[in-house]
């Protein structure tokens, strides 16, 4: 874990350091050029120094130990530094779209092509080296603030690859009409990729439910169930930065001492953290069985059974997921939905 933290922070530091490298090398080409395209491309790499700022704060943040006052830990934190940095993203669409509609008004001017295509081509090569490398660490540490931080990294190249097409087709043709038009479809493609960031963002802070997630600790329940799972309800999960939450109801023979429960809740969880390939937190509400269940139970020799198993459900996403019930007629409770 400590490796982990160790690695998000170096990688958020690095972003930091070459993003303002490379946000310093854009704004010396758009001096050179004069181009409004290039300037898109430099506000652009401000919002990105500032979310890296944002980034590091909240890897250091996130890193912290759970405490009295934040039992969940903080991790959190990088769902916010997120949704800020897409927030930033539309402010620097929007000054874009402004500058852009200057020059339509007053006439582009440009000057140095040659020169600063040359100048915006290697920056655009070195982001994306830094967001290949972004993604790759945020996925394997599982820290989402990484990872939209190389996103938004890659978008930027997207939107820097367009810029040197617009300046090159400016190039050839002499139409110089060509620089703010494409400026402003690079506002239009960044304040997407903005709205895409708060849209995650405000799910993991609002807890969405993760399907993929969901998904897989069910089916790694079901692989190695026991025949003391008899049934399983109320799934949930959330992330606070890399650690993985889950907690579900478990129905078990109603017979068993607290040391076997003891033993089925550390193997559980066990299996729900190897499922979603994570550090985390699982916590299990044990059920006891009910003679409806009989049916759907593959316990053997069972001394309190009361009729034969006759077909045993599969542990899927949807029964898996489904609410709450009582225990001895398995409607389902309504009102612990409301």
């Amino acid at each position: 874990m400590a490796a982990d933290v160790a690695v998000r922070l170096r990688a958020g530091w690095m972003s930091l350091a070459i993003g303002a490298a490379i946000c310093a090398g854009k704004f010396a080409a758009y001096a050179l050029t004069g181009s409004t395209a290039v300037f898109s491309d430099a506000m652009e790499s401000v919002v990105n120094v500032i979310a890296a700022v944002l980034l590091v704060y909240s890897l250091v943040v996130a890193a912290r130990p759970a405490d009295r006052d934040h039992p969940y830990g903080h991790g959190k934190i990088e769902f916010f530094s997120a949704g800020v940095e897409g927030a930033l993203i539309g402010v620097a669409a929007v000054l874009i779209l402004l500058e852009a509609g200057r020059e339509i008004w007053r006439g582009p001017e440009l000057r140095n092509l040659d020169r600063g295509l040359v100048l915006v081509a290697g920056l655009t090569a070195a982001n994306g080296l830094l967001g290949l490398y972004l993604i790759r660490v945020g996925h394997r540490s599982r820290s989402l603030a990484l990872e939209a931080d190389g996103r938004h990294l890659m978008t930027d190249v997207a939107t820097s690859v367009g810029v040197l097409v617009g300046l090159g087709a400016v190039r050839l043709t002499g139409w110089t009409l060509l620089d703010p038009l494409m400026a402003i479809a690079v506002a239009l493609n960044i304040l997407r990729s903005g709205w895409e960031l708060v849209r995650r963002a405000v799910g993991g802070l609002m807890d969405e439910a993760d399907v993929v997630v969901l998904q897989r600790i069910a089916g790694a329940l079901e692989e190695r169930r026991e025949p003391w799972c008899i049934d399983m309800h109320s799934l949930r999960t959330w992330r606070s930065g890399a650690i993985q939450h889950a907690d579900l109801h478990m129905s078990v023979p109603r017979f068993y001492d607290a040391d076997q429960l003891h033993e089925i809740d550390t193997e559980i969880r066990h299996l729900v953290l190897r499922g979603v390939d994570a550090a985390g937190d699982v916590l299990v509400h044990f059920d006891p069985c009910r003679p409806r269940q009989c049916s759907e139970c593959a316990m053997p020799a069972c001394p309190v059974r009361a009729a034969p198993l006759r077909e045993r459900p599969p542990l899927t996403l949807e029964r898996a997921t489904r609410g709450e019930e009582k225990l001895d007629t398995g409607e389902p409770l309504v009102e612990a939905l409301r």
